[in-house]
C-alpha cells in the first residue's frame, strides 16, 4: 500500500462547534433528541479519520443490538451517542499509523490504544455527554479481561460499552480496507461467536448473531484507509 505522505489537518473549530452543539441538543428537549443526534452522525463521520461511513455503521449495528435487548429510551440515547462519537480520540491518532498494514511497533500500538481515553478526554468536559464519555472510554475492554486500557473484565464492563464493542468488530470485519476484502456476513458472525466469553459478552453476541436479520446498514460499506 502506498503511503500518503501528506497527513489530514485536525480541523479543530468544527470538532470544537460539533460538541458544543451537540451539548446543547443533549440539554434541549427530549423529543427533538433522536432526530437531531442522527443528523450530526455524517458530519461526525467525515471530521474522524478517515471517512467511510464506519462510526455510522457501528451506530446502526449498536442500536439494532439495543432495540432487541429491550434497552430502555435512555439507554437507547445514550448508546447512539456514545456509537456515533466511539472514535473520537482517533483525531490524535497520526495518519501513517492508522493506514499502516504491516505489523504495528510497540509505540504505534500505544499511540492506537490510547484513543479510547483521549476520546473520553475530550468529550467527558461536556456535563451532557460524560455518561457516553465513559462508554466510549471502556469500548476496547474485553469480557476476560484483556482489553484497555483498564482490563476491565465481564459485567464490570457496562452492557453499552460490551453492545459497541461487538457493532465495532462486527464492521471492522466486514468493510473493505485497501489491502483486504471485507469478510462476509457468516464468516464474521463466526469469529464474533469463536471469540464469544473472550473478547466479547456472549449474550450481545447471541442478540446479534441470531435476533438481527438485516445488518446490511447505510451507508454501503466503502473503501476505509484503516480502523481499528
Amino acid at each position: 500500500m502506498k503511503k500518503n505522505p501528506a497527513h489530514k489537518k485536525t480541523d479543530v473549530a468544527a470538532i470544537t462547534s460539533l460538541l458544543v452543539r451537540l451539548d446543547k441538543i443533549l440539554a434541549g428537549p427530549k423529543e427533538d433528541l433522536l432526530p437531531k443526534i442522527r443528523k450530526l452522525a455524517k458530519e461526525v463521520d467525515e471530521l474522524v479519520p478517515y471517512y467511510d461511513g464506519h462510526m455510522v455503521r457501528v451506530t446502526f449495528y449498536a442500536l439494532a443490538i439495543g432495540l432487541k435487548m429491550d434497552l430502555s429510551r435512555e439507554d437507547l440515547l445514550t448508546l447512539e451517542v456514545a456509537a456515533l462519537l466511539h472514535d473520537f480520540g482517533k483525531l490524535g491518532v497520526d495518519e501513517y499509523t492508522l493506514e499502516k498494514e504491516d505489523q504495528l511497533s510497540a509505540d504505534e500500538m500505544m499511540e492506537i490504544h490510547h484513543h479510547a481515553e483521549r476520546g473520553f478526554h475530550i468529550l467527558s468536559g461536556f456535563a451532557k455527554l460524560e455518561q457516553a464519555a465513559v462508554i466510549i472510554r471502556d469500548h476496547h475492554e474485553k469480557y476476560d479481561g484483556s482489553g484497555y486500557p483498564a482490563r476491565k473484565k465481564g459485567p464490570n464492563i457496562s452492557l453499552l460499552a460490551r453492545i459497541i464493542a461487538v457493532a465495532d468488530a462486527y464492521d471492522a470485519m466486514t468493510a473493505d480496507r485497501p489491502y483486504r476484502k471485507g469478510l462476509p456476513q457468516k464468516e464474521a458472525e463466526a469469529e464474533l461467536q469463536a471469540h464469544s466469553g473472550k473478547q466479547f459478552d456472549p449474550r450481545v453476541v447471541d442478540y446479534f448473531v441470531n435476533h438481527i436479520k438485516n445488518k446490511t446498514s447505510k451507508p454501503e460499506h466503502k473503501k476505509s484507509k484503516g480502523s481499528v
